[in-house]
């Protein structure tokens, strides 16, 4: 496998560029792993050289406790782009999860471990690179009892992440029939049909007990006109701070924000900037923005967040 190969390769190799390699980086970041002050974190993060690789780059994170919760090989040091095996921690110090990464995309086996140290399940998981799909198998599982439910592909499987519980068949490693499950975020219970991990149809109840018919898991928002209408907005309305040059470059800050459930842009918080008044320029805009089109989950409009590039561009004289 194309995966195991580069993983053995980054491990193995010792190419050693001392001139250029950088000074370990400390970074301060919040629940949701961006950026923030010293005394507003939950994570650090430290970046340096992996081997004594110039390209390579070895992210550690820690909890706030100095407990290890994250490891992963980069090839940028600014930002992720995983390449190789990640493995996450829980704050106990035992092993939570072990995934591998092709292009900072999960492509190849993922174990996963419960926090008592038992082991949960065993799968294989592929992206496309183009379309960013990702398709799983389930090999092994075994539930919070130890019990095996899935074994070689075959069994039960039941699931609980970010607030939806979901339960049904595995088959060939794949969810095949009927699957039940509820959701916190859209307060609804919901039946789905699956063929060979394909949804083919899902209804979801809400707690008004009205259904809603669906045929895609989620529907990410969107701006009305388009985000070539939503760019042009924001380039009419955005005001260059004074004496402000990028040097014939086209830099880019990255703003993080909720669309609710009346397509209104709320929390919004620059993860990006690049200084000079730019990040709050970015804010004012997008706080005067028109309302987009909320998110969809299972059928029900729901909230969802948005991570927005804004390229800064200044004229060339």
């Amino acid at each position: 496998m194309k995966t195991n190969l580069l993983t053995t390769t980054l491990l193995l190799a010792s190419i050693t560029c001392s001139s250029q390699l950088m000074e370990p980086t400390k970074y301060y970041l919040d629940s949701l792993y961006y950026p923030t002050t010293k005394n507003d974190y939950k994570y650090i993060r430290l970046v340096e050289n992996y081997k004594e690789q110039s390209n390579l780059f070895l992210f550690t994170e820690y909890y706030r406790s100095g407990k290890i919760s994250m490891k992963a090989i980069s090839t940028k040091n600014e930002e992720p782009k995983l390449e190789g095996p990640r493995i996450d921690y829980y704050e106990n110090g035992n092993k939570k999860r072990e995934t591998e990464y092709h292009k900072n995309q999960i492509n190849g086996k993922q174990s996963e471990w419960y926090e008592n140290g038992n082991k949960k399940s065993e799968k294989i998981i592929n992206t496309d690179l183009k379309t960013l799909k990702t398709s799983t198998q389930i090999l092994q599982y075994w539930n919070e009892n130890n019990e095996q439910k899935v074994i070689d592909g075959n069994g039960f499987y039941e699931e609980s992440i970010e607030g939806t519980y979901e339960k049904g068949e595995i088959k060939n490693g794949k969810k095949q029939g009927v699957w039940t499950g509820k959701s916190k975020l859209t307060n609804s219970t919901f039946t789905e049909t699956y063929e060979n991990g394909e949804l083919i149809s899902g209804i979801s109840i809400d707690n008004n007990n009205r259904e809603h018919p669906y045929q895609i898991l989620f529907k990410k928002p969107e701006y009305k006109e388009g985000m070539m209408a939503f760019y042009q907005f924001i380039g009419k309305n955005f005001r260059l701070p004074k004496n402000i040059s990028t040097n014939g470059l086209k830099p880019k800050l990255y703003a993080k924000f909720n669309v609710d459930l009346d397509g209104k842009l709320t929390d919004i918080k620059i993860i990006k900037d690049l200084g000079l008044g730019t990040g709050e320029e970015a804010i004012r805009v997008l706080k005067k923005a028109p309302n987009w089109i909320p998110g969809i989950y299972r059928g029900i409009p729901a909230k969802a967040s948005y991570t927005l590039p804004i390229t800064i561009q200044t004229p060339n004289y």
